[in-house]
């Protein structure tokens, strides 16, 4: 009954036309369940020799891989001759990270640095104990309330620490870097059956395991071209190819778990793509990668996804996809993919923080493609983006006005400022969206001032998730303790569309800009009430002045929420003024009373740290009530 009342939650959230498709197709997943079970009971899957070399084109593996595989990589190919010109420093850090895995010590989403033992259980949560069964992925459910979070295993086996085991090996020599790469992937081959195991029961989680392993077999050929392990991993990543094929998370209104697949797919083909099997793979994706391209991504370069971190994943995987596709089917893409790409980078720099970190707006689950050598580094930084498409970085400069995508920045001098005023994103599920509308976040030079939260965790905490994605953890305003769109505890990933946020002016003038936007939510309410968020960014004062107008509110409860970047923070009546290492802020409220409370923000994704927060309350005295604030902004000689 619980998949069925889930079901029927699904239907509703979609519509009538996209809900009947995925109900459809969810039945027919369920009644080729068994079957599909006994089909691999009696034949489990088997590549054997005579098979490998047909679909590697009569090439031996190290050809298919430096020759096919590694040019559909550039930025692989790139990493790798980078590495014969590393400083010390930067040697010895890639083989400390190296020696770590070889350790099997990981720091995964929050973990800490957790020893695995001598044999890797690539089904553990390490963070909560649980395991999950080697069943077929028919019978396998994420719970929810347990504590425990399927993205460890899922990230976990990823695989993107592998290509650091082939570089240690280019960079010292060391046989042991390589045999560690080979035992590991005969480990999570052994321990993985196809289609059994919690590893299979994301199709995502495959097609970026399959490119990590392309990349890390590239760069180990040709020395491991006599390996043992060479062929059974090859022939497993054709496996993983056609389990993709045949898995993909298509829907009506779909995101990045299916370009994950595409693009996946088109890099793990490489090697395979002189077969008629692999020339059909390549040719498939990147038809899917074009159409794709037009599906999520609006415009102006924006994300369908209303989140910045899901932007810096979509970017990332359309950058390797392209390359990828540029390599195996030169000239398949289209003026209009090129030009949208090159909005989405645009995009990438204009909302890039003067700290050179990136604002988490949305959902943030530290997700990444092809990390290679920024394996483990800070997941703020999205400037690595223009690194893999070839381009030098150049931040952003001056205002820009997303409309499509629903962001608004401002940059003059040291002031930086980022807004949200659009919809919920992914066709109104709003599966990675927050109560966010008009919220902003606020730095001068180095020195965030206002911050949004984040995200912090998803299934393993219901209660936390839906804290970080409230209202009250946003820089914006909550009427009568309503959500501007309503959460739910049974499903996560969905925030139906009640704000119909929209931007009403976008007026620039040099180091002036004026924003105005307004949303219709808090549909909780007996009552209709609007917001409307007049923001006046005065760079030469250092000044945002905040004028809120509630719209048919009197007597509901008023609650303003200044979300701070950790520091000291300390209230006065209608005043508040917050402390940073390289700066400070100054609130100044009429007619509202602020005080200071602990709040959390999360820096990635599993990981909190205790943060103040400035409160304004007070009760709307009209159905046209106005308040305003004004904020400065000092550096280090007030902070």
């Amino acid at each position: 009954m619980s998949a069925l009342r889930r079901g029927l939650a699904r239907w509703r959230e979609l519509g009538p036309r996209a809900g009947t498709t995925a109900l459809a197709r969810l039945a027919r997943e369920r009644a080729r369940g068994p079957l599909r079970r006994v089909q691999l009971w009696l034949r489990p899957p088997r590549v054997d020799a005579a098979a490998l070399s047909r679909a590697l084109g009569g090439a031996d593996p190290a050809q298919a891989l430096r020759e096919r595989a590694l040019p559909a990589l550039p930025t692989v190919a790139k990493w790798e001759s980078e590495l014969e010109q590393l400083d010390g420093d930067a040697r010895a850090r890639l083989l400390a990270q190296a020696e770590r895995i070889v350790a099997h010590r990981f720091d995964l989403l929050g973990s800490g640095p957790s020893d695995l033992g001598p044999t890797i259980d690539w089904q553990r949560d390490f963070k909560s104990g649980r395991r999950w069964p080697q069943a077929h992925i028919s019978r396998l459910a994420i719970v929810l309330g347990d504590g425990s979070d399927v993205k460890l295993p899922w990230e976990l086996s990823r695989c993107q620490h592998l290509p650091l085991l082939s570089a240690a090996y280019r960079v010292s020599g060391e046989d042991r870097f390589l045999d560690e790469l080979g035992a590991q992937l005969a480990s999570f081959i052994a321990a993985n059956p196809i289609e059994h195991g919690v590893n299979w029961a994301c199709t995502m989680d495959v097609a970026i395991r399959a490119a990590n392993w392309t990349a890390a077999l590239c760069m180990a050929t040709p020395d491991a071209r006599r390996a043992a392990w060479l062929e059974p991993a090859l022939a497993s990543l054709l496996l993983h190819c056609r389990f993709i094929r045949a898995h993909l998370e298509w829907d009506e209104v779909r995101g990045n778990h299916y370009l994950s697949d595409v693009v996946g797919l088109l890099v793990a083909a490489a090697p395979f793509s002189a077969s008629e099997e692999g020339r059909s793979w390549v040719t498939w994706a990147t038809g899917e990668l074009e159409r794709e391209m037009s599906h999520q991504v609006r415009a102006d370069g924006c994300d369908h996804e209303a989140s910045i971190s899901y932007h810096r994943l979509v970017a990332e995987l359309f950058v390797c996809g392209a390359q990828a596709a540029d390599a195996l089917r030169p000239g398949s893409l289209s003026e209009d993919f090129d030009a949208r790409l090159d909005r989405m980078l645009g995009f990438v720099a204009d909302y890039t923080r003067p700290d050179g970190l990136a604002p988490q707006i949305g959902d943030a689950d530290d997700g990444r493609f092809l990390p290679l050598g920024s394996y483990g580094a800070e997941q703020r930084d999205h400037r690595h983006l223009h690194a893999q498409a070839g381009r030098p970085w150049r931040g952003g400069v001056g205002h820009a006005a997303y409309a499509d995508g629903g962001w608004y920045v401002m940059r003059y001098g040291e002031l930086w400022c980022i807004v949200r005023c659009g919809d919920v994103g992914l066709g109104g599920v709003g599966a990675h969206a927050h109560n966010d509308q008009l919220s902003f976040e606020l730095a001068r030079g180095g020195q965030p001032l206002l911050v949004d939260p984040g995200s912090y965790l998803y299934t393993a905490d219901a209660r936390a998730r839906n804290a970080f994605r409230s209202t009250a953890a946003h820089c914006t305003l909550a009427i009568g303790g309503a959500e501007q769109n309503r959460l739910r505890s049974d499903y996560l990933f969905a925030l139906p569309e009640e704000t119909r946020a929209r931007c009403v002016r976008f007026e620039t003038d040099g180091p002036h800009v004026l924003f105005e936007g307004e949303h219709t939510g808090f549909h909780a309410l007996a009552r209709s009430v609007r917001h409307r968020r007049e923001l006046s960014f005065d760079a030469g004062a250092g000044v945002v002045r905040i004028t809120d107008t509630v719209f048919g509110g009197s007597g509901e409860e008023l609650v303003w929420s200044f979300p701070l970047a950790p520091g000291k923070a300390r209230a006065t009546g209608t005043g508040a003024l917050a402390t940073f290492a390289g700066g400070a802020l100054e609130i100044a409220a009429e007619g509202a009373s602020l005080e200071v409370e602990s709040g959390w923000i999360a820096p990635s994704y599993g990981v909190r740290l205790a943060a103040p927060v400035v409160r304004a309350r007070r009760t709307a005295r009209s159905d046209e009530d106005v308040t305003r604030f004004t904020l400065t902004a000092y550096g280090l000689e007030r902070g």
